[in-house]
């Protein structure tokens, strides 16, 4: 087996070898780089392969470069264009027509037609963008020389004449250059393939692929732009790794589906999947499989989001073992059930093991990109035509049947969202309206500066699908004979309610009367907001998560900062908790007003009752076995100004952590991850363990002398039973056939009292729950319950909840008195992906010092039963 092995790799090396021998005047990756990539142990990065592409660009007529953006750690984003000399001269035509089909716009059945049939097809390719699957840019570099060089060769003649690939290196050039420099640091001694041990991107690693209609991270705004001035008909992203045994997955996709989707979307999708199996099996690559474990449910991957704008959007998954290091396969090593090696519907040629080189997952990749453009070479008319249906019967279908539009009032409990969330939207391509004096729908008025986005337009599925309550189709788990994977990503993200932001669907169409009172708009307006009243101490809602960015701006500045405790009078009404600010001039607090658009009120004197808070020294666990909701949670301190202290495990165990900082924020991490990180020999001893024995005594010292821990999700159980902490976790052990929820949106309680760390909230939030814990209290238990689960009611709002009876009634947070000090634990993620901005406030609140103890302490239900007894 391993002979055969090795004579079938020396077979298809020879193969590729000889396909690719170019002209003189296209220079080979090896006359550049050294090597040719897919060499064992060589991996080029970002900088040398865009030399190599500068290079390619600059002796070949088929190859222009540009520059679309910047990366977070500041490096220049370029793409290549390839096509034939005489397209690239013509490419913004090429690229104007494109957006004419794929946008409707202007132009009936017949001229889309003729249009269709004079235009070239954009394709995009790209290199990948989790860094850590490295064939994806290696391949990058053969596809494009294959490309330039290929002299006399019918099918590349085709795919140049009739398509324009917009080429992407990498998707993440910074992760890119992190993962070549920690191979070549370790290549040849024992940590050869060693995991990582940070994210490769700088705040969201693998959850890069995560962004795609948020646009939180520089990367996912700068694809995002490029796509929609390209208007590609086919985005087609690179990853790894496919489920063993298999070398690559390809679509179809499992289910389920959106049915926002135009289903000439979908039905590519099959398609190009059927068109790359027999590539591969007529190029004598076996070992490609569909549908098992990936589904097309989720719309934030950033390979997935374009479906919305009506490109054909997908991904493969080709096999990876380690970097650029081989690896031989015995088929005692599959699966058990995959052994016979027999061949399944899905799985119509299986692979028998043997060695897997980089150049091997290489050669797939650039096999499916092959067959990909291939496709569309010979299908050019037909999809740029099926894009342009796609874009005019959305249109249709939102003219003649509802949502006919949706509004988001201008009038919030926190405003600033509301006019995020439209941006967000008009980043997506979606056109957004404002509304003026007299705009009324369902019999509503609305106030002027209301954004409006008219569903008759060709991306608008986008914003049904974000603003839609999902329901994810229950009867898959009910077919008997069949087995269907759970899903292994969130089920619901209906962004309205992860904001707290209200949005209204248009349920009746809009008259032209209607329509009046609306005003297109490129550039999206602030909340107005101002200073009102006289006096020198100034009071601002607590709702506005822009309130939190004005309070740490005043409090960096000298100024002063207090908490209300009793109702008193806002800019916004009513409310317990309204932010006391004192210090400052109006000047400065106008300023502050206008930067982040919060009103403040101006009052001769502060309200009688209040809480002092100061600037804290908030201290995030960096673990070496990364997290990327440690990630996220660093951005999001970042952009509200808390100035976040990485705590890396040295830091952790070395004690004495109350005189570095006040707050210690534990990410979500799975309890080995954070206990134990990597272990012994894995990576090198420097980046080896997690907080250990000693970090968790350096813990226990720091919130018993006064700290404050606040933990989330999977670290909030962790904590329970390793601090002895009173409470329990209902749902620790249970299996997925008496509870299971991926990731869906729960609504919560709050439970009455007056306490600061809630103050802002709505009475039931909505919380992200992703595989995290729910608790009781137990006896000795001496805090506050802040938020639980709905008693005798589903808690679901969108997504899915297998047995919501195993969380009802069950507790979501609380906060447990501990010594001194005080642990907030949250089963949920109040940060979720930088998504769920409803429920930040969880844990802004308490991420200051308080002048005087405001948490009261109190008895729970159960311990009142208890007495009681």
């Amino acid at each position: 087996m391993r002979l055969q092995g090795i004579r079938w790799a020396l077979l298809i090396s020879a193969a590729v070898s000889s396909a690719f021998v170019a002209p003189a005047q296209a220079p080979t990756p090896a006359s550049v780089l050294g090597h040719t990539p897919g060499d064992d142990y060589y991996l080029a990065n970002y900088e040398e392969e865009i030399h190599y592409f500068h290079v390619l660009a600059a002796h070949s007529d088929r190859v222009k470069m540009f520059t679309v953006g910047k990366t977070t750690e500041g490096r220049d984003i370029e793409v290549a264009v390839i096509s034939s000399p005489e397209n690239l001269a013509r490419l913004d035509e090429y690229k104007a027509n494109a957006r004419r089909l794929a946008t409707a716009q202007g132009l009936d059945d017949a001229q889309a037609q003729t249009l269709a049939q004079s235009s070239k097809l954009i394709v995009h390719i790209d290199g990948g963008l989790h860094s850590n699957e490295v064939a994806g840019p290696q391949h990058s570099i053969v596809l494009a020389y294959k490309l330039a060089s290929a002299q006399g060769d019918p099918e590349i003649d085709a795919i140049l004449n009739n398509v324009i690939l917009l080429l992407w290196p990498t998707l993440n050039p910074d992760g890119q250059d992190m993962v070549v420099s920690w191979y070549r640091k370790n290549l040849g001694t024992r940590f050869e393939v060693s995991p990582m041990p940070w994210l490769f991107q700088d705040y969201v690693g693998h959850d890069n692929n995560r962004d795609g209609y948020m646009l939180n991270m520089k990367e996912s705004q700068v694809v995002a732009k490029t796509e929609i001035e390209y208007a590609p008909a086919i985005f087609y992203c690179q990853h790894q790794t496919a489920p063993f045994p298999a070398r690559i997955w390809i679509p179809p996709f499992s289910d389920p589906i959106s049915s926002n989707i135009s289903p000439y979307v979908r039905s590519w999708f099959n398609v190009i999947g059927t068109n790359m199996a027999a590539y591969l099996d007529e190029h004598q690559m076996p070992g490609a499989i569909s549908e098992q474990r990936f589904d097309n449910w989720y719309p934030g991957f950033v390979d997935y989001a374009g479906s919305f704008r009506n490109e054909i959007s997908f991904f493969t998954e080709t096999a990876l073992y380690e970097y650029a290091t081989p690896r031989f396969y015995t088929v005692n090593e599959f699966p058990k059930d995959m052994q016979d090696l027999r061949a399944l519907t899905m799985y119509t040629t299986p692979w028998q093991g043997g060695w897997w080189r980089l150049r091997d997952a290489v050669n797939y990749m650039v096999a499916g990109s092959m067959s990909v453009l291939d496709t569309a070479a010979r299908y050019r008319e037909t999809l740029l035509y099926n894009q342009y249906q796609a874009a005019r019967d959305n249109i249709k279908r939102y003219t003649e049947g509802p949502p006919f539009a949706y509004v988001i009032p201008s009038v919030q409990a926190d405003a600033p969202e509301g006019e995020l969330l439209a941006h967000i939207m008009q980043e997506n391509g979606i056109s957004i309206r404002e509304s003026e004096t007299g705009f009324k729908a369902n019999d509503r008025d609305y106030p002027p500066g209301s954004w409006v986005i008219l569903m008759n337009q060709p991306y608008s599925a986008m914003a049904k699908e974000l603003f839609e309550v999902q329901r994810y189709p229950e009867a898959l788990f009910q077919e008997s004979n069949k087995p269907v994977d759970l899903p292994y990503d969130v089920t619901g993200w209906t962004l309205p309610l992860q904001m707290g932001v209200r949005v209204d669907a248009v349920t009746d169409p809009l008259t032209s009367e209607q329509l009046s009172h609306l005003k297109e708009v490129s550039e999206l307006d602030r909340p107005p907001s101002e200073v009102q009243g006289t006096g020198g101490t100034y009071l601002l809602s607590h709702q506005p998560n822009a309130g939190f960015r004005v309070v740490n701006d005043v409090l960096a500045a000298g100024g002063s900062v207090a908490f209300a405790q009793d109702e008193v009078k806002t800019p916004e009404g009513m409310e317990e908790g309204a932010i006391v600010i004192g210090g400052i001039s109006r000047t400065a607090i106008g300023d502050l007003s206008k930067k982040y658009a919060v009103s403040v009120l101006a009052a001769e004197k502060a309200p009688e009752h209040t809480v002092a808070i100061h600037k804290a020294r908030i201290g995030l666990y960096r673990p070496w076995d990364p997290s990327i909701d440690e990630g996220w949670t660093r951005w999001i301190l970042e952009q509200y100004g808390y100035a976040p202290i990485s705590l890396y495990n040295a830091d952790m165990r070395s004690g004495e952590l109350l005189d570095r900082v006040d707050v210690v924020i534990l990410p979500d991490m799975r309890p080995d991850q954070m206990m134990n990180g990597f272990h012994d020999g894995i990576v090198p001893g420097e980046y080896a363990g997690g907080l250990g024995e000693e970090g968790l005594n350096s813990l226990r010292d720091f919130v018993r002398r006064g700290g404050t821990l606040v933990a989330f999700n999977q670290s909030a159980a962790t904590l329970v039973p390793l601090l002895s902490l009173p409470v329990s976790n209902a749902l620790q052990g249970l299996k997925s056939d008496k509870f299971f929820c991926s990731g869906a949106l729960l609504r919560v309680e709050l439970e009455a009292g007056n306490r600061p760390v809630t103050w802002g909230l709505p009475e039931e939030p909505v919380v992200m729950f992703e595989r995290g814990p729910a608790f009781t209290t137990q006896a000795g238990f001496v805090g506050a319950v802040l938020a639980r689960y709905p008693k005798d009611s589903n808690p679901l709002e969108s997504g899915l909840l297998l047995h919501p009876e195993a969380i009802e009634d069950k507790i979501a947070a609380l906060e447990v008195s501990y010594g001194s000090g005080r642990i907030f634990l949250y089963g949920f993620k109040p940060q979720w992906r930088a998504q769920s901005h409803g429920t930040y406030k969880f844990f802004f609140n308490a991420l200051y010092k308080y002048e005087q103890p405001p948490f009261a302490k109190q008895e729970t239900a159960e311990q009142k039963e208890t007495k009681a007894k």
